[in-house]
């Protein structure tokens, strides 16, 4: 287990639950999710307290879940109401029930410690709730672990052999990074680009005049394990022009596979009419790059039959800042005693 399990992390999108059954393996959890008839969501262990059986393959009987083998009969507390083969269930048979916070367009899911989650709220996602933005997403299942898409995400200086399209002309290296700011769960950083043409992509979604040259600022953020944002604003003479906002939910199935839950939002005065289509293209495509490497390392690390020591570079300092708080979380719930 190489992923925190105290932590609340996106379990699905609010147009992905509905009257039916959304079930999802959530740190190694079977979940299972429905929206109850006052519109609230329930989630429940994906498995009768019965026999091993997933309730997702059940139905519904209005709040309550029918298991599908015996009919035991579950309301959206996880508390057993009815056994079908006699007059009451058994004394405390019960599957276990977690806490939601529906913020959309997230769900958010607490699978750790029962109580636990009263210590910490979700992370806030203003940019997602409108107040000028727009936000398009998708959700992605990666064979990865949680880690490496953490770190990936927190270098973007393999955009010039990745996605080579994407950058400015002009701009042959990033700059380095000017400030790394760490807390105790939290990293982030900024880097200002000099001024530069508009690339292809950033015309399109701007409709900026590609004659004149911009300025960009770019953050990312490792927010919580469950969390990155990154943002990329582009700025003329008189201020920011368009600001991009790219969050990703990370959600560990297991050690080597993660759920991404992605949302681009937008905002600001050049905002081209077909922003959203053309941003879903562009980082579509750079998801479909970006996982492909990311799993190929994962296979790679599954191979070895020895450790490696792989070195760091500067670029990696917001990387390596945050493999260490993963890790130190991870040791913290293990407790002292863990061989």
């Amino acid at each position: 287990m190489n992923y925190p399990k105290e932590c609340w992390y996106v379990a699905a999108t609010s147009d992905e639950v509905g009257e039916g059954f959304t079930a999802r393996r959530i740190v190694d959890r079977p979940v299972v999710l429905f929206r109850l008839s006052d519109g609230s969501i329930a989630a429940l262990e994906d498995r009768c307290a019965h026999r091993p059986y997933p309730l997702s393959a059940g139905h519904r009987e209005g709040d309550l879940v029918v298991c599908g083998y015996h009919g035991c009969t579950y309301d959206a507390t996880g508390r057993c109401v009815r056994v079908p083969s006699q007059d009451n269930p058994p004394s405390g048979a019960q599957v276990r029930a977690f806490r939601v916070v529906e913020r959309g367009p997230f769900v958010w899911v607490w699978t750790g410690t029962a109580g636990g989650e009263r210590l910490r709220p979700p992370p806030s996602t203003p940019w997602l709730q409108g107040d000028g933005w727009s936000s398009v997403g998708e959700r992605r299942d990666v064979a990865a672990n949680l880690l490496l898409l953490h770190e990936h995400y927190l270098d973007l200086t393999n955009v010039f052999e990745m996605h080579p399209e994407l950058v400015p002309p002009g701009i042959e290296a990033l700059p380095p990074l000017e400030e790394v700011e760490v807390s105790e769960v939290s990293v982030s950083y900024t880097r200002e680009l000099p001024k530069a043409p508009l690339a292809p992509w950033e015309a399109q979604v701007s409709g900026l005049d590609s004659a004149e040259s911009y300025g960009r600022k770019e953050t990312g953020a490792f927010v919580t394990p469950g969390l990155h944002k990154q943002t990329y604003t582009i700025t003329g003479s008189d201020g920011p022009e368009l600001e991009l906002v790219r969050t990703h939910g990370f959600t560990p199935e297991s050690s080597g596979a993660t759920h991404v839950f992605l949302q681009i939002s937008w905002r600001g005065t050049a905002v081209a009419p077909d922003a959203g289509t053309q941003l879903a293209a562009v980082f579509h495509e750079m998801a479909n790059r970006d996982i492909a490497v990311l799993e190929t390392m994962q296979r790679c690390l599954d191979e070895d039959t020895t450790p490696r020591r792989y070195f760091n570079v500067k670029a990696d300092r917001a990387a390596v800042r945050a493999r260490r708080i993963l890790t130190s979380m991870v040791e913290d719930e293990r407790g002292p005693h863990h061989p």
